[in-house]
């Protein structure tokens, strides 16, 4: 509720008007103004009014209801509510409409797919909640609507088992807000809380995630948010989620492929090593596939589009770590599958032709195509999905742009001198590729049979 103490310019003389709940207001009310005129108002009368209370909430208005009183005892110095609001004369009702977004709804599907549970905790009345929440798709037959003297009603484990039942909670307080925020959170739940007002600034604060209202929201509720809404809409949360996803599969896409292509040149030379063989590479080549040819198409991975089911994906734990047992699991098969593969050619040519600097071109070459078979096989969490080569334009010009810098380290003269190649014929390109193929099929496998415990490809 919230009342006014104002001297009348008609009548000179002082006058408290009041707007608040229907609900809450009748409560407070004496007498009813009606037909031009004030008399006492009955129990018919409260009777009648909370019923078109109801049904213009059941139109998913917002209802206010409006009363007034004469306030000549009324001493603005010290005045309390208390002592105000008392002896009121009911004036009427005033239903407003404010509708949902169009968008919502599609994000409320997007969020129930992605299992993320959306809840309304609100200071309107329990019926418009209900109906606003049938609008947009948020309840569900089943699905618990309670006020907030419910709440006050249930101690602190009653909440913490139906608090899964519960969907809206109507007349909440702040204090209440912050009480569901920490029975969710004593769930485990990471709790991501919204508002505008001074009274849902202790909740937001409490949230695992406050999110203000850039808009609407008063200077208090940005001051305790760890993020402001800039356009104060609920579909933007939804959408910064999905990139907030895409962005850490990109981190898990890029740190795969690298640490899986590091391990292969690691291990051909280890191996190469072990056996009693000369060195399968030079430092300088090493230097230039880190920087130049696995490097380019690492970054690339940056701008590929998320996958189709980002948002049908259950939310990842964020106690997990980015770098799993799995994933050190293929990284480690990658890179040994990778290291066979290239000190098998390295040791064939060097067996066949004799020459150190030509079967050094051949495992040089065939570990550069290994890590462009792999990142091929790291655009996408799902295996053997039917991507698009064109759909990520910048990783077909980093492959593109690697592999003619290869062309160039083998074939011209003056950089053959530079980093002791010589130049590939036709036939050798045909056992690499053949070879370097393999990248592609062991990217892909692991993604079938090293998944971690919530489904996601490691």
């Amino acid at each position: 509720m919230m009342s006014v103490l104002v001297r009348s310019k008609i009548s000179g003389k002082k006058e408290l008007y009041v707007k608040g709940a229907p609900d809450m207001l009748l409560e407070k009310c004496t007498h009813i103004y009606d037909g031009g005129k004030e008399r006492k108002i009955t129990s018919a009368d409260k009777k009648k009014l909370l019923a078109t209370n109801n049904s213009f909430a059941e139109d998913a208005l917002r209802v206010l209801g409006l009363a007034y009183r004469k306030a000549e005892d009324l001493n603005p110095r010290g005045l309390t509510p208390k002592d105000a609001e008392k002896g009121l004369v009911f004036a009427g009702l005033v239903g407003m409409m404010d509708p949902a977004r169009k968008e919502v709804a599609d994000s409320i599907t997007k969020c129930n797919n992605a299992g993320i549970r959306v809840m309304v905790i609100t200071g309107d009345h329990a019926i418009t909640a209900k109906a606003v929440a049938k609008e947009i798709g948020l309840y569900k037959e089943g699905d618990l609507v309670i006020t907030g003297r419910d709440l006050d009603e249930m101690d602190d484990d009653e909440l913490f088992n139906k608090i899964h039942d519960i969907r809206i909670i109507a007349r909440a307080l702040p204090i209440q807000k912050v009480r569901i925020v920490e029975t969710l959170q004593r769930h485990g739940h990471i709790v991501a809380m919204t508002g505008d007002g001074v009274n849902d600034a202790p909740a937001i604060k409490k949230a695992d995630i406050g999110l203000a209202m850039g808009v609407t929201g008063t200077d208090v509720v940005k001051e305790v948010s760890k993020a402001i809404l800039a356009d104060d809409n609920f579909a933007t949360i939804v959408n910064a989620v999905e990139e907030g996803r895409n962005i850490y599969d990109k981190v898990i896409k890029s740190t795969r492929y690298l640490l899986s292509c590091n391990a292969g040149e690691i291990l051909s030379v280890f191996t190469a090593i072990m056996i009693g063989m000369p060195l399968p590479m030079v430092p300088l080549q090493i230097l230039m596939m880190n920087l130049v040819t696995d490097g380019l198409p690492a970054l690339a991975l940056g701008v590929e589009p998320h996958d189709n089911d980002i948002m049908q994906r259950k939310p990842r734990n964020p106690k997990n770590h980015p770098i799993t047992r799995n994933m050190l699991v293929l990284i480690l098969l990658f890179g040994l599958v990778m290291a066979i593969g290239t000190v098998i050619l390295f040791k064939m040519y060097l067996s066949s032709t004799g020459s150190l600097n030509y079967a050094r071109t051949v495992a040089f070459t065939a570990l550069v195509m290994f890590e462009m078979f792999a990142v091929f096989g790291s655009r996408s969490l799902k295996a053997f999905v039917k991507l698009n080569p064109f759909s990520n334009m910048a990783l077909v010009l980093a492959v593109a742009s690697s592999i003619g810098i290869q062309m160039l380290v083998i074939y011209l003269p003056w950089l053959q001198k530079v980093f002791e190649t010589v130049a590939l014929s036709l036939n050798d390109w045909i056992y690499i590729l053949l070879v370097s193929s393999a990248g592609f099929l062991v990217m892909e496998l692991s993604k079938i049979f090293l998944r971690d415990n919530e489904g996601i490809t490691l």
